[in-house]
């Protein structure tokens, strides 16, 4: 059972989607403020948190970046602001979705199961036992026939969307950072404009702006660096878009 917290100071629609998130079947918590929110974060260990962005102790964004420093855990945001600013922001911090309050429980509990279908989240039972083995590489070997994609010494996982590097550690990547690495190592070699990105991830049921682009590029690249070696494959074309230049293997 997967679990989700949901931080929403409105006591009346708090209720009427916990209710509707439980009759679902998802195991929920709950949460008014900030600080009720990391005390019962750390207790029930989330699958998705729903952030409000406006709460009367702090704000959505704020917990989103605090999560983003320590967890990959889902991130779904609610706000009754029509706001573009903010959800160029909250994309950028690795928000997983954005839902424009009011919205019906049905709506919610849609958005939250597609989140956890493109979410590596929904194997996190499954990486829990394959992570007690002793090489976690192990695990990428398992895999059918041209489901690993190697590059630069990294391997993806792409049923179970997940990045490895040359020992074999997982790197932790959000949903919109992963769906962009897979749409650049299926087109090596070929400049990618904004919108044709913008465009080939709507197609995976993402959703962004020319800015979500830019500072998913750049948090890519820090992922796929190392102090000793800077990401050097995905390249910037001035003035047009990106193009990703290693030379990809498929298993």
């Amino acid at each position: 059972m997967k679990t989700v917290l949901m931080l929403e100071d409105d006591d009346d629609l708090r209720s009427e989607m916990v209710e509707a998130l439980s009759d679902a079947h998802f195991r929920v918590g709950e949460a008014g403020t900030v600080k009720a929110f990391w005390e019962t974060y750390r207790e029930i260990e989330p699958d998705v948190v729903v952030l409000d962005m406006s709460l009367p102790d702090g704000r959505g964004m704020e917990v989103a970046r605090d999560l983003r420093r320590e967890s990959d855990v889902a991130i779904l945001f609610l706000s009754g602001l029509n706001d573009e600013i903010d959800r160029i922001v909250g994309l950028e911090l690795g928000a997983d979705d954005f839902v424009r309050k009011p919205c019906s429980p049905r709506e919610l509990t849609a958005r939250i199961n597609s989140i956890l279908r493109r979410s590596r989240h929904s194997t996190s039972s499954e990486s829990a036992q394959q992570s007690e083995r002793p090489e976690t590489s192990a695990t990428m070997t398992e895999a059918a026939s041209g489901e690993i994609v190697m590059f630069e010494g990294f391997s993806m996982n792409l049923p179970a969307m997940e990045l490895y590097d040359a020992v074999g550690d997982q790197i932790a990547l959000t949903t919109a950072e992963f769906d962009l690495l897979k749409v650049l190592v299926e087109r090596p070699r070929r400049v990618l404009t904004r919108d044709i990105l913008l465009d080939l991830l709507r197609g995976e049921n993402w959703a962004g702006y020319d800015r979500t682009i830019d500072g998913l590029v750049s948090r890519l690249r820090k992922k796929l660096s190392t102090d000793d070696e800077p990401c050097t494959f995905l390249k910037t074309v001035r003035g047009v878009g990106y193009m990703f230049t290693a030379k990809i293997e498929a298993t």
